[in-house]
């Protein structure tokens, strides 16, 4: 009598993957508790890769602990793996699992923290690894089970893994009080350079805590918006604006500018309930892609007030915006028609006053109108179409609707170019307005352009979003008319061979309205059907998506489709037939008895690899004649996916196919290649590859070594590959034999990297270095250390140690050889690869020493690398960094590095220095130096622009920017860069400091610069209209406009853009009108330059 396991092995031998599946659940429900289920997992077992693959699945299912620990010691990761997930299912003892930390691969620990963040049981088993797993293997891999942990664990550990987290977003749902509390009291702390790291750590969480903490978001984005962009916060900003639609409105106000990233239809919705002048003042504050969409997003009734920021007063009818005003309900859009008609400008122009003739109501619009239509020539016409439709539109009468489509009819004799933006338009005309009446003229329309031999294909894809837009609106209504009028005009487009617009219907129809369709359509669909035409069915198909599979007529005849004479409709209709998750099985069965050459399909492929593995057996026997395949040639399928489910035999089957194809002399060399691969890909594939590893042709030998780098058995595979890491196979052999380390035990690893490390190529060595430290090998440290203190070792070699100790600083070793790197001008660089996110805070203060030591360096280039990342190590930077700047910066001797310098010290969070090296360039600036011109006052010219451009965006920058400018204000010769440091100093929204940088940087103005603040002014304006505000810029006017000469014309800067910008309100037209009276001369001059009307 058969053992029980063979018996079972019998029994799934002929079940697909599913039912397989299913019987060996209700084998080990049926075996738990028992005898049986213990001997059956010990023959399991102790057989092959299947059969082990079984009895862990049996193991899990029964929560049998033992058998899942001892896989879980196996050698061969991809046990582990399987095991270590049923453990954690199964909630085993945390203990189990913490002794058996130090010798787990990399790919089962990734496996232990993906299996934890999927399991709902409580945190004990994260509790208790997490301290573990950080001594062994870093704050990196801790961090990962962070989320996961006990409120009092997170609390404990945040602290000190925060810079490690790579998941917020899951920390902040799981223990969303707790980490914003952390994040509070680090924002309470944080200036101008801790912002930009903090705020992602914020905005990762911020779905929950716009649920959970709305207003702790809110506060903490406050902060945020001085310094950094409120980006990441996504949808939840409309959460947050319902709550505190006020705070949330002055974030996108804010005078930074910085707020107006807070964009969406949710927020818009919810800034709908601030009175007009809120509005206003947010769509002025918003670009201009994001105003329309505020506008669309506003009730009709909000939106006349809001136009003001599109069509502002003075503004010329020849630049109106359009699309604005079609958005204003139909009075206040005639009004503002009407006013703009009356301007001067307005009717001058005939295409200026046929655009907002267009804007009347229908009765006055159509006769002006219909003498456009009729112009000789066809661009004016071409112009006039859509003008005319859009007149219909905004009347919103079908009667007009009626009357346009009557006008249209001498379309029949128009050019294409005329025709094309006419029915282009008619595309825009809401269904709503249209009757059944329309239908006759609408459909005589499109079979008038359907039919012309001048078509382009603009114009047919105007007809069929008509077509498209009766469809759904019939389909809709239940208006048998609309539906009707649609199908023949999609009869029309598919007797021309053009395309028929069905996409994304699924998204337009109402509940139900598929079937209603699709009853409409089965008339043509059957007889298309029955002519094997059928592309009216596919689109139907593709346009439902899954409202198809409700709808077993349509699938029938998909079905059918899968036998047509095109191979394009095959293709698309096997794909269609087989996305039912419900029916898919089945329906692959029907198709593969029917024509078994369609395994030639990805997906039919796909399909039977992970779920019909019982049809294996048919694909793999012999040849598959069919469509795709002749009965004279064995193709062998291209199965990438699903072989851990496969039987041995089916394995097997697939294995002989793949190394007949091989071994053929009439294979190609990449064909090889391929099958090679492939096999590499099976289970227990090792000793099928180890043959062909030795081959004489290179393609062969080479495909064996990198399928051999993808094999699940991972100790054989590398002990294989070892062999050829010194010879001209090396570049393949290095990158398998560092693809399979990561499923090896760390224990384990300094012996099965041996042969890289013993290898005459510098290459395998580096690999192997970085190998052992990357993966956290026991010995990796002393491995480093000893090809350290090598006599004569290989500068690359060293850089490989350099760039490995980043694994290992928490050994002193590892910070003993970054201090001797450093020394070392041809490997000091790779020190300063790594990055401050990559360390603890605690390390980053010694790191930044080192850091510095390279900066310091008396050769330049190397000091120049150094310069490069200094400034992001300047928060922990010794105290001497700063004088160590200025000195290389001022140091005329040396001239390989100021450049370098300057925007470290202006942009890298030494500012403090700045005037310290403003004094001592300032002492040298008209110091002479052979073949060389005035070099110090060529490096403070520098300096100066990049703390000018600096201060524009940062606080600490601008307050430097201050005190450099009251030391230059006694220097004659440098009033322009005083004058450009004064000026950062406006903020827009304070009057008071607006009119104090104007006066203090126009003190400076005279002679040459009488007119540059004015300059600086208007450049400074033109980079950010949208932060500025009306009424503070008014009151500065106001207040500078009676001052000198310079702060006049500063004044009448200010007045000509926001003229331009807000538009020439009576205020603004008052102010330029006094300047155009100013007693300066040169104001009044100025002043006439300025107009407020185009001519």
């Amino acid at each position: 009598m058969a053992a029980p396991a063979t018996k079972l092995l019998k029994d799934l031998e002929p079940l697909a993957a599913p039912q397989r599946r299913r019987a060996v659940a209700g084998t080990a429900l049926r075996l738990t508790g028992t005898p049986e289920l213990g001997a059956l997992l010990d023959d399991l077992g102790a057989r092959g890769h299947y059969e082990r693959v079984i009895a862990i699945q049996l193991a899990t299912i029964a929560a049998d602990r033992a058998h899942l620990l001892a896989q879980l010691d196996s050698a061969e990761a991809e046990f582990g793996c399987r095991a270590l997930a049923g453990l954690v299912r199964i909630a085993v003892a945390p203990a189990e699992l913490v002794a058996r930390v130090p010798r787990l691969p990399q790919r089962v620990r990734r496996t232990l923290y993906r299996a934890i963040g999927r399991r709902s049981a409580g945190p004990e088993l994260a509790d208790a690894l997490l301290p573990e797993i950080r001594t062994h293997f870093g704050d990196a891999e801790a961090a990962h089970l962070l989320p996961y942990c006990s409120p009092a664990v997170v609390a404990e550990h945040l602290p000190r893994l925060d810079y490690a987290t790579p998941n917020w977003r899951t920390l902040h749902r799981n223990h969303s009080d707790l980490v914003l509390g952390h994040l509070e009291g680090l924002a309470a702390l944080a200036g101008e350079a801790e912002w930009p790291h903090l705020w992602p750590w914020i905005a990762a969480g911020a779905d929950t805590c716009a649920l959970r903490h709305p207003d702790r978001l809110i506060a903490l984005a406050a902060r945020a918006v001085r310094y950094v962009p409120l980006s990441g916060l996504g949808g939840t900003v409309g959460a947050l604006a319902r709550h505190d639609v006020d705070t949330v409105a002055a974030l996108i106000l804010h005078p930074s500018g910085r707020g107006t990233g807070l964009a969406g239809r949710a927020l818009f919705t919810a800034l709908r309930e601030l009175p007009d002048d809120r509005l206003i003042a947010l769509c002025t504050a918003y670009p201009d892609h994001q105003r329309r969409a505020f506008l669309r997003t506003l009730a009709p009734a909000r939106r006349a007030a809001v136009i003001q920021v599109f069509i502002p007063p003075g503004t010329d009818p020849a630049r109106v915006d359009l699309d604005a005003l079609d958005q204003v309900p139909r009075d206040e859009r005639t009004g503002l028609a009407r006013l703009l008609l009356a301007k001067h400008g307005g009717t001058e122009v005939r295409a200026v006053r046929e655009r907002l003739i267009a804007r009347l109501p229908w009765d006055e619009a159509e006769p002006a109108l219909r003498e456009s239509i009729r112009r000789p020539a066809a661009e004016e016409r071409a112009q006039a179409y859509p003008l005319l439709v859009t007149a219909a539109i905004g009347s919103r009468d079908p009667e007009a609707v009626g009357a346009l489509l009557d006008l249209l009819r001498r379309l029949r004799n128009e050019q294409d170019p005329v025709r094309r933006s006419a029915l282009q338009a008619i595309g825009r005309i809401p269904p709503t307005l249209l009757r059944s009446a329309h239908l006759p003229a609408l459909e005589m329309l499109t079979f008038d352009a359907v039919q012309a031999r001048d078509r382009s294909s603009a114009t047919i894809d105007a007809v069929g979003r008509i077509a498209r837009t009766l469809l759904v609106h019939g389909a809709r209504t239940g208006e048998a008319a609309f539906t009707d009028a649609a199908l023949r005009i999609i009869e029309i487009l598919a007797a021309q061979e053009s395309s028929v617009p069905l996409w994304q219907l699924h998204r337009d129809l109402p509940h139900g309205a598929e079937h209603r369709l699709f009853d409409t359509l089965r008339p043509r669909l059957d007889s298309a059907a029955a002519r094997d035409e059928w592309d009216l069915t596919l689109r139907l198909a593709q346009g439902l998506d899954r409202r198809a599979w409700q709808v077993p007529a349509l699938q029938q005849l998909l079905l059918r489709a899968c036998g047509a004479r095109d191979d394009h409709v095959i293709r698309t209709a096997v794909d269609l037939v087989l996305a039912n998750p419900a029916t898919r099985d089945e329906h692959l069965a029907v198709l593969l008895h029917r024509d078994r050459s369609l395994i030639a399909l990805p997906r039919v492929r796909q399909l039977i690899a992970t779920r019909r593995t019982d049809l294996l057996g048919l694909v793999l026997a012999g040849a598959n004649p069919g469509r795709f395949s002749s009965p004279k040639v064995r193709m062998v399928p291209d199965f990438s996916t699903g072989f851990g489910g496969w039987t041995p035999r089916q394995v097997e089957l697939y294995a002989r196919a793949l190394t007949a194809l091989v071994r053929s002399k009439q294979t190609a060399p990449w064909e090889k290649a391929w099958a090679i691969q492939r096999l590499g890909r099976l289970p227990e594939s090792v000793a099928r590859l180890r043959g062909y590893s030795e081959d004489p042709e290179l393609t062969v030998a080479e495909a064996a070594l990198t399928a051999l780098g993808r094999s699940e058995e991972a100790a054989a595979a590398v002990d294989v590959l070892g062999r050829y890491v010194s010879g001209d196979r090396a570049r393949v052999a290095v990158s398998g034999m560092a693809s399979r380390a990561r499923s090896i035990a760390p224990d384990q690893l300094a012996g099965a990297l041996r042969p890289l490390l013993d290898a005459p190529k510098i290459t395998s060595v580096k690999e192997g270095v970085r190998l052992l430290a990357a993966l956290h090998a026991p010995e990796a440290m002393a491995t480093l250390r000893a090809l350290w203190d090598r006599p004569d070792q290989h500068r690359d070699v060293r850089r490989a140690i350099v760039f490995g100790c980043r694994w290992l600083l928490r050994h002193d070793e590892a910070w003993q050889i970054l201090d001797a790197a450093v020394r070392l001008p041809e490997v000091a660089s790779e020190v300063l690869t790594l990055a401050p996110g990559e360390l603890p805070v605690a390390q980053r203060h010694r790191m930044a020493e080192l850091v510095h030591t390279v900066a310091a360096d008396p050769d330049t280039a190397l000091a120049g690398t150094a310069l490069r990342v200094l400034g992001t190590w300047h928060r922990w930077a010794p105290a001497e960094t700063g004088d160590l700047l200025v000195r290389r910066l001022t140091d005329l001797g040396e001239v390989g590095l100021w450049r370098q310098v300057v925007p470290v010290l202006v942009h890298g969070g030494f500012h403090a220095r700045v005037p310290a090296a403003v004094d001592r360039l300032l002492a040298s600036a008209d110091l002479v130096l052979v073949d060389r011109d005035l070099p110090a006052r060529q490096r403070l010219s520098t300096l100066l622009d990049a703390l000018a451009v600096a201060a524009e965006s940062s606080e600490q920058a601008r307050t430097i920017a201050a005190t450099v400018a009251a030391r230059l204000a006694h220097e004659p010769g440098w009033h322009r860069a005083a004058i450009d440091l004064r000026l950062t100093r406006i903020q827009w929204a304070e009057a008071d400091a607006g009119v104090l940088a104007i006066r203090q940087a126009c003190a400076h103005a005279h002679g040459a610069l009488l007119t540059y603040p004015a300059q600086r002014l208007r450049s400074r304006l033109a980079a950010t209209p949208n932060v500025v505000d009306a009424d503070t810029m008014a009151a500065v006017v106001r207040t500078v406009a009676a001052d000198s000469t310079a702060a006049a014309l500063c004044a009448l800067t200010l007045i000509s853009q926001c003229g331009k910008h807000f538009g020439w309100s009576a205020d603004w037209t008052e102010l330029l009108a006094r300047m155009r009276t100013h007693e300066q001369e040169d104001v009044r001059f100025a002043a006439h330059e300025v107009f407020t009307v185009a001519e």
